[in-house]
């Protein structure tokens, strides 16, 4: 016997969905996410609305909301603007409005990506299975531009390569029943609000434009005994701007994040911090030097993974020290 939910009228309880949107000087970027959300296939039996954060002084992106709200004609979209910067700060106007607006679940994508038609449908299917708070799944880079320079398409390809990894280590993780253990991000996100409303657990606004605020907020919610998972089936794919497309940048992205993943795991205790430090530094000397002794035959691959070792190093030291990163102070895109 198949038991179905229904409210005091009888009728079946539809579940209500907010698919939430944070952005910052990017409109054409987030043109081609929301073209995305108007394409993919819908729960049928859940109600979907929008909720689009500009994180701006003023609204700049009327025009292109408008575009939107008639391409879902018959959903809800609700357009805010969040004035103080910084990523958690928006993320967080997305679910108190979600909040407000009493939906059950809310999703995250970012604004550089565009979702698979089946994305939410997967993310759902996944919470409902496994009864879940929080759970995440993959993102893939989009095809590169064909007017990249050869060493932009090198960094694409190693990118590319260091995502599929990372997708592939996670299926099998999931495959074997252990995808609670996963770290998630906000890339792809859903969470169950309820959850939030209980517990009263927010992005943490202090970081700034350090971002690592989805990996704290993750933290903080497997703490508060959040049940947590994964969807291997439901892709995003992130478009990467030229201006990213760079050793040098990486190497800044590797950096900051280190910076607060470092400071995160171990900023409440100076002695462990330190041991950490000294065991990363000799490990990460050691593996750069036979790394580099593999460029003639491995090039790509040697060069990302130098440019890992020597950036999280550097991002190691700066947290031990306490710097902060403002690495996202500037959007890149347009």
């Amino acid at each position: 016997m198949e038991l179905v939910l229904s409210g005091t009228s009888g009728a079946p309880v539809r579940t209500k969905i907010a698919v939430g949107t944070i952005t910052r000087n990017r409109p054409r970027m987030l043109e081609n996410l929301l073209r995305s959300y108007a394409e993919m296939h819908l729960p049928d039996d859940a109600d979907v609305d929008f909720i689009i954060v500009e994180n701006n002084a003023e609204a700049t992106l009327a025009g292109v909301v408008e575009d939107f709200r008639l391409q879902v004609h018959g959903h809800r979209v609700t357009y805010l603007v969040e004035p103080v910067l910084g990523i958690a700060s928006a993320r967080n106007r997305v679910l108190e409005s979600a909040i407000e607006q009493g939906y059950d679940l809310l999703t995250f994508a970012d604004d550089d990506e565009q979702v698979d038609q089946h994305w939410l449908v997967e993310l759902l299917l996944v919470q409902r299975a496994q009864d879940l708070d929080l759970l995440g799944s993959p993102a893939r880079l989009a095809p590169v531009d064909d007017s990249c320079t050869f060493w932009q398409k090198l960094v694409w390809d190693a990118a590319k390569e260091a995502l599929l990894n990372l997708e592939r280590r996670n299926a099998n993780i999931c495959a074997q029943g252990h995808g609670d253990s996963i770290k998630l991000a906000t890339w792809s996100w859903m969470g169950r609000l309820d959850f939030f409303r209980r517990t009263g657990l927010r992005f943490d606004a202090s970081l700034g434009f350090a971002g690592g605020e989805d990996t704290r907020l993750y933290l903080q919610a497997k703490a508060l005994g959040a049940r947590t998972g994964w969807a291997p089936k439901a892709i995003v794919y992130e478009t990467v701007p030229a201006t990213r497309l760079s050793f040098r940048y990486r190497y800044r992205r590797i950096r900051d994040q280190a910076c607060e993943d470092f400071k995160d795991r171990f900023g409440e205790s100076p002695s462990r911090a330190t041991l950490r430090l000294l065991g990363s530094v000799l490990s990460r000397i050691y593996k750069t030097v036979l790394t580099i002794l593999t460029i003639p035959f491995h090039r790509h691959h040697a060069l990302w993974k130098i440019t890992f070792l020597v950036a999280s190093l550097v991002g190691y030291t700066k947290g031990w020290l306490g710097f902060r990163s403002k690495h996202y102070l500037t959007p890149h895109g347009h």
